[in-house]
């Protein structure tokens, strides 16, 4: 009876034409038995083309309702898909972990973020991205095919598979070695990188946000050891991040009540003159002493921190400035804080408050961020350029950047990792390259530091080298400025 009911498809017309067929039928009744005033022929005749109409309209109405239904179904499915992968959406995804967690059945998630794909993006185009990330769906679903696929958002996926976490690791493996293998993008060969981190249940977690929480702090560790591999949660990850919140909490109060400090470390030249210092920053924790930056850098960064750290800095360094004269300043600058425009208009800012000449700061970025440096990145390293700022390449030898690629990027200075001038005595490769480096920065006619210098020998062999500047404990080691530094060390 549910079909007599008013309904979308089609509104009171089967109710109307049912309420006409019965009282149709119930005056042919009433007027074959009055003396016979209508034929009972013709009654029936009536009677049966109300009931072919009704019966006709009924199958019509059937037939628009199956459609309704199926193309609801349709819409639902497609709410369930991500349209770009097929993988599913993030509602459908959690909703069916859900419904997996409840039947206690062993399981691990893997939650896999592509790595740099903001570079991708920006360098090669939304439709190379938009590739990408079909072939890594398409990836999964080859290797893991008994898995759910799930895309949480942007460059974000998760897989639900069944078994425990070790196999689920070295399946995880198996996948990476798969998207490494370079395939045709745009006509050229392009290798997918990718980080993965695998929670299990019930060995971690027995319900859907602890199992999607630790497989996210595994997901975490896998960049923090630098990307493109495989984390199985463990205990200590719990521990981590009760202590990097805990750093957060108190680096937020330190900024605010000036429990930060600046110790400087001196640069000089081949003659021991000094030219210019690097400001280091240190935390002065009330409890816990000094604590140094590689404890609380990586947290601020993680937590947008550093962008409140970095003008702290600059400003500090801008008053220490004064009783500096005619050396320059070296700040170290974050690749999270490039990754945003309000860096350049913060500098801006802050050397125009205080007075300081621009010409007077080196702001040092590490190889790494300038190999990653997309065009938006780039373009705020011009801006700064074109304060008066000076840029130096920090950490040179410990990424992926060629010689050749000193010819064109925007630096003024080039800063040698530790490892190389500490090895030249030894390793025939350090010191070729630290000697290439040398007449690279003679041809460009920019500085060429040589950090790490610790003893008499790495001081004479990193000058031999053609280094310009040198720096390290023996030289100096850092140290709050208390009074205006020597001319000499």
């Amino acid at each position: 009876m549910s079909l007599l009911r008013h309904n979308p498809v089609t509104g009171h017309l089967l109710p109307i034409l049912f309420t006409a067929q019965v009282a149709l039928m119930g005056w042919c009744l009433w007027a074959t038995g009055r003396e016979q005033t209508l034929p009972l022929g013709a009654a029936f005749a009536l009677a049966l083309a109300c009931a072919l109409l009704l019966g006709r309209a009924w199958h019509v109405t059937a037939r628009r309702l199956r459609t309704g239904e199926a193309a609801q179904a349709e819409r639902l499915r497609s709410m369930d898909a991500d349209p770009l992968t097929g993988a599913l959406a993030r509602a459908a995804f959690t909703g069916r972990l859900r419904d997996a967690i409840a039947r206690s059945e062993p399981r691990s998630l893997l939650l896999i973020d592509v790595d740099h794909f903001k570079s991708v993006n920006d360098s090669l185009g939304h439709a190379a991205g938009d590739a990408i990330l079909q072939r890594l769906a398409e990836t999964a679903r080859r290797v893991f095919p008994d898995a759910m696929l799930g895309r949480l958002g942007g460059d974000e996926f998760a897989l639900l598979l069944p078994g425990d976490a070790a196999l689920a690791e070295e399946r995880a493996g198996r996948f990476l070695e798969a998207l490494r293998e370079p395939r045709a993008l745009d006509g050229r060969p392009v290798a997918i990188e990718a980080s993965v981190g695998i929670a299990a249940m019930p060995d971690h977690a027995a319900f859907e946000d602890e199992l999607m929480l630790y497989a996210d702090l595994a997901l975490y560790e896998s960049k923090r050891r630098g990307r493109g591999c495989v984390t199985l949660f463990n205990e200590s990850m719990r521990q981590d991040r009760k202590q990097r919140r805990f750093i957060e909490r108190e680096l937020r109060a330190a900024i605010l009540l000036d429990e930060l400090d600046l110790h400087y470390q001196p640069l000089v030249d081949l003659h021991g003159t000094v030219m210019g210092v690097e400001a280091l920053v240190r935390w002065r924790h009330p409890l816990r002493g000094t604590i140094m930056p590689g404890e609380f850098i990586p947290v601020a960064e993680q937590s947008l921190l550093i962008d409140r750290l970095g003008e702290w800095v600059l400003r500090r360094a801008c008053r220490d400035a004064a009783s500096l004269p005619g050396r320059f300043v070296s700040l170290n600058l974050s690749g999270a804080q490039l990754k945003r425009d309000a860096v350049v208009e913060t500098v801006r800012h802050v050397l125009a408050e205080t007075g300081c000449a621009p010409e007077r700061f080196t702001f040092e970025i590490t190889e790494t961020v300038a190999v990653s440096a997309t065009p938006a990145v780039l373009a705020r390293i011009v801006a700064l350029r074109a304060l008066g700022l000076r840029i130096a390449l920090d950490d040179f030898g410990t990424g992926h950047m060629g010689l050749s690629a000193l010819r064109t990027l925007p630096v003024d200075g080039i800063k040698i990792d530790r490892s190389y001038i500490q090895a030249m005595g030894t390793d025939e490769v350090a010191s070729i390259l630290v000697s290439a480096l040398g007449a690279i920065g003679r041809a460009r006619g920019v500085p060429v530091v040589a950090e790490g210098i610790e003893t008499d020998a790495h001081l004479a062999m990193a000058k031999v080298a053609g280094c310009s500047l040198f720096q390290g404990y023996r030289i100096g080691r850092p140290a709050p400025l208390r009074v205006p530094l020597a001319r000499s060390a």
